[in-house]
């Protein structure tokens, strides 16, 4: 059957099949045409007489019942051809499913296409059809690439794809590797080959990336190629990229794409390399925390910055509004990391700073979150001195009853119970218990109750664990 391909063109091939209209089976199965039978060139008779049918040898198991091909054959032949005759369709059915099982070059698949003799590979891609091989989507790459599940059905391929393959397809993707990158879905098989790619391949995948670093990085979907290309290029290759941004670097850190991409530049740079990326968040910090996006990145630049004097400027920053974005939405999330991630001394800091203020901000939805973290975090002699403000009278109010009474505060008086001494926690039950009291007495509404009930039944589950870890220690 390799020998039909071989020693025909395919152009000559498919206008003979796409007139074969005119043709009729002869007596002795030839086919001839009706009028001027000596235009048929001798070649092609063995192509279409039933002696000629060679199965390709492969598992038609694996591509499909080859009855089933031949029907489809038949009833496609009949459809272009209303003229032909039911004889001649038999036998050139069976000769088009073999080349419909057979792995398809470009030409080859694209002749048959024309002759509707069968479906084109993203067609068959869409049905579903799990015979389909990489080596058929040859000529068919920037359609499938631009589909969705044709893109799907690459980056499937690719994960298990030969190198000889994955250099086919490659050929194909890289005059439109820029278009792909912005696109839904064709930048899914981009960052496959960032991912299963050759370093070759995903050198000159970089190379389309840099002089582009800027415009992608503000791209919904550049952005995410960027992400994967910043994690397996060289190094010299991830500095030439952050470096493109260098002047772009809070607007790119505000971006809702743009401040994943400075994100992951701290993550996969040393801080040496990108002095001018830590020094430009760093003069910001404190705006940059209340942003909705830039917070993220400033809790990455945390993690991730160990310069010692860079990171006594960040905090030094931070220190002076550390009140204030305490109680912002996402500047909170900033405190909280310090405090739950930092050294101890930048976690000392913190809470000296805040030190006086616990009644205030336990009645705040987001302060509260920070005093919470306070408490947990913090060194055994900070979490009793802040326990110790908690029970104090200040300016004439129980602090510790308007925290029990608050929908925020309570939440503080639990972990205020945990890491208390047993004194304190002698203190605090005691008086939460007059607290019911008084609440049951005076006709409290039922959420305060409530939560007083749950503080009591908390500080009994404290005090039997307690109980219990005193009776092991003995």
């Amino acid at each position: 059957m390799s020998n039909l391909t071989s020693a025909m063109d395919v152009d000559e091939l498919s206008n003979l099949l796409s007139n074969l209209s005119n043709f009729e089976l002869s007596t002795d199965g030839e086919l001839v045409e009706e009028e001027v039978s000596d235009q048929i060139d001798s070649s092609y008779d063995s192509i279409f007489s039933n002696a000629a049918f060679s199965p390709p040898m492969l598992s038609y198991e694996e591509r499909g019942n080859l009855q089933q091909l031949t029907n489809h054959a038949t009833e496609s032949l009949k459809s272009r051809n209303p003229l032909m005759d039911d004889c001649i369709a038999d036998v050139i059915a069976p000769q088009l499913a073999c080349l419909l099982a057979m792995p398809l070059s470009s030409g080859r698949c694209k002749t048959l296409v024309q002759l509707g003799s069968i479906r084109s590979p993203l067609e068959r891609c869409k049905s579903g059809d799990i015979s389909l091989e990489l080596c058929e989507v040859i000529g068919h790459v920037k359609e499938f690439s631009f589909d969705q599940q044709g893109s799907r059905f690459l980056q499937e391929k690719l994960e298990i794809a030969t190198d000889e393959e994955k250099d086919t397809i490659f050929e194909e993707i890289i005059p439109i590797a820029m278009n792909l990158i912005i696109d839904v879905f064709g930048n899914f098989v981009i960052q496959k080959y960032f991912d299963y790619g050759s370093l070759a391949q995903i050198r000159e995948l970089a190379n389309v990336l840099l002089g582009n670093v800027v415009k992608l990085a503000f791209h919904k979907h550049g952005c995410h190629v960027l992400q994967t290309a910043l994690e397996v290029v060289g190094m010299d290759k991830r500095v030439s990229m952050a470096q493109e941004l260098d002047g772009h670097v809070i607007q790119c850190s505000c971006d809702q794409h743009g401040n994943h991409v400075i994100s992951k530049i701290i993550e996969c740079v040393p801080e040496e390399l990108i002095s001018f990326l830590v020094s430009s968040l760093s003069n910001e910090i404190t705006s940059l925390s209340a942003h909705p996006f830039a917070s993220h990145v400033i809790q990455t630049l945390l993690e991730c910055c160990e310069e010692e004097s860079d990171r006594l400027v960040m905090l030094s920053n931070i220190l002076q509004d550390v009140y204030t974005l305490s109680h912002d939405q996402y500047g909170n999330y900033v405190i909280q990391y310090i405090l739950e991630n930092g050294k101890p001394e930048e976690r000392s800091a913190v809470i000296r700073t805040l030190a006086g203020k616990i009644m205030e901000m336990s009645q705040h939805k987001f302060a509260s979150n920070v005093i919470e973290k306070c408490l947990r975090f913090g060194g055994p002699q900070e979490q009793h001195l802040m326990v110790d403000e908690i029970l104090t009278f200040a300016s004439g109010s129980d602090t510790l009853q308007m925290m029990v009474n608050n929908q925020y505060g309570h939440y503080l008086v639990q972990a205020a119970l945990e890491v208390s001494n047993s004194e304190q926690f002698t203190n605090m039950i005691s008086r939460i218990n007059n607290y019911r009291k008084i609440a049951k007495r005076f006709n409290y509404e039922p959420n305060i109750i409530s939560m007083i009930e749950k503080l009591i039944q908390k500080g009994e589950k404290i005090f039997k664990m307690r109980n219990s870890q005193a009776s092991e220690r003995a």
